[in-house]
C-alpha cells in the first residue's frame, strides 16, 4: 500500500529524506508545477498543504531544486532504484511549435538537440534524451509527458491513503 504523505513531513517519512520547513513554504504552487510525473497536488482553495504521491515520485527533486524560499531541502542519499528504461510521450495534437522544450533541453550532440521542432511539432531523440523531464515541465500545453520504468511496473499511482 502507498501513501500520500503531507508535504509537512516531505519528502517522505518512509525514506528518512528530511523535513520540509513549513514556515518557509508560501503556498505558490512552484513544486506542484515542476513535478515531471505530477506526484505534488496541491488546490490553495482547499488544501493546507502541497500533497506528494509517493507511488508517483521518481525522486527527481525537481519540486526542491525550484522552490522559491528553500522549504524543500535537496537531500542527497536517496534510495536506489534501478531505471529500466524512460520513454517520452508527445501529444502533437496539442503542440503548438513554441519551442520551449527546446530552449529548456541541455542535450546536445554536435548541434542536435534530444528535442527538436520539425514542421512546427516537437519530437524527441531518445538515443540522446537522458530523462530529466526538462522539456516536459516547460511545455505550457502539457503535450510532453516523461514516463519512467523502474523493473517491469510502470510508475503510476493505484492506491492513495491520506495522512494528516
Amino acid at each position: 500500500m502507498y501513501k500520500v504523505l503531507s508535504c509537512r513531513s516531505f519528502i517522505y517519512k518512509d525514506y528518512n529524506l528530511g523535513r520540509r520547513n513549513i514556515m518557509k513554504c508560501i503556498r505558490c504552487g512552484t513544486c506542484v508545477k515542476i513535478c515531471p510525473v505530477n506526484a505534488i497536488s496541491f488546490n490553495p482553495i482547499i488544501d493546507e498543504k502541497p500533497l506528494v504521491d509517493i507511488k508517483k515520485c521518481i525522486l527527481c527533486e525537481l519540486c526542491a531544486s525550484h522552490c522559491p524560499t528553500d522549504a524543500i531541502p535537496i537531500l542527497y542519499t536517496l534510495p536506489k532504484r534501478e531505471l529500466k528504461y524512460w520513454s517520452i510521450n508527445i501529444n502533437r495534437d496539442l503542440c503548438i511549435g513554441c519551442g520551449l522544450c527546446v530552449d529548456a533541453c541541455k542535450i546536445s550532440l554536435r548541434g542536435n538537440n534530444a528535442i527538436y521542432l520539425n514542421k512546427g511539432l516537437a519530437y524527441v531523440n531518445e538515443e540522446k534524451c537522458i530523462g530529466c523531464g526538462a522539456c516536459a515541465t516547460t511545455c505550457p500545453t502539457d503535450c510532453i509527458r516523461l514516463v519512467k520504468y523502474y523493473g517491469s511496473e510502470k510508475v503510476k499511482a493505484e492506491e492513495v491513503v491520506i495522512i494528516p
